[in-house]
């Protein structure tokens, strides 16, 4: 009979806290765009910024790691802008087809499919041909607090169900993994002290830039080409940008607010 594919003892990792602390020293800037990884002047917690407009945390480095080699790419902006981002409506998950996980009160081992789906793996056998001889080693602990950003769904049966190497290969980014529409960048309209955040971006030709007022007075987003009209508290903007260069606009109520959209091929 086949063995039951349960805890791998010493392999597993401990639990770590919501949103770890980076290490790490950056110049300050106002400009970022959706897919940057973004931290605070004082607050050290680093955030995926996301096409939707929100900041996204790293439940722990063991999460991160399977996303990125190091640090390096982290942009640190001013706090009050960092401040303005709302938080996303989950954390980041593991990319899928890196580790085998496994949460701390169920004895189960489970691979990671796209959009944070997790796959039973059913036997030990079934574990060494999917992830090596070394399958073990790869397996790592989700605390049960973060088990609600995954979904549980089909087991895996046979070797055919599932590929790790072509299952991270179709998942290259967290937006692909969390299916944002990238073609989709969402701006914070914040207070006046704020801004437009971020004030400056990046676009390709042919996206849609949408502007969200998050403040509790109105704005209006206006540039040569194109006027929001009054935006009260909640409402939103939408703009596609069919044409490369860079597009100035600022709030007709406060011009001190000031904002560029780079739109390139």
């Amino acid at each position: 009979m086949r063995k039951k594919l349960l805890r791998a003892g010493a392999a597993l990792l401990g639990a770590a806290s919501l949103a770890l602390p980076f290490a790490g020293h950056a110049a300050t800037t106002s400009a970022f765009s959706t897919g940057d990884l973004i931290r605070g002047e004082t607050v050290n917690t680093v955030y995926y910024y996301s096409p939707d407009g929100r900041r996204y945390v790293f439940p722990n480095e063991k999460t991160y790691f399977t996303w990125y080699a190091d640090f390096s790419g982290v942009k640190m902006i001013p706090d009050n802008l960092l401040g303005a981002i709302p938080l996303g409506t989950s954390n980041v998950t593991y990319r899928p087809g890196v580790k085998m996980v496994k949460i701390t009160t169920d004895p189960k081992v489970y691979a990671v499919d796209q959009g944070g789906v997790l796959r039973w793996v059913k036997t030990e056998q079934l574990a060494e041909t999917l992830f090596g001889l070394n399958w073990k080693q790869k397996i790592e602990d989700v605390p049960d607090a973060f088990f609600v950003n995954y979904k549980v769904g089909t087991a895996l049966e046979t070797s055919a169900d599932y590929n790790a190497a072509n299952v991270m290969t179709l998942t290259p980014n967290i937006a692909t993994d969390k299916q944002f529409d990238e073609t989709l960048v969402t701006i914070t309209i914040g207070s006046v002290s704020n801004g437009f955040v971020p004030t400056s971006t990046t676009v390709k030709k042919g996206k849609t830039v949408t502007w969200t007022n998050r403040d509790i007075v109105p704005h209006t987003v206006t540039g040569s080409a194109f006027d929001s009209g009054t935006l009260q508290p909640g409402q939103s903007y939408t703009r596609t940008f069919s044409a490369t260069g860079s597009f100035d606009y600022a709030c007709g109520i406060h011009p001190v607010m000031q904002g560029t959209i780079n739109v390139v091929n």
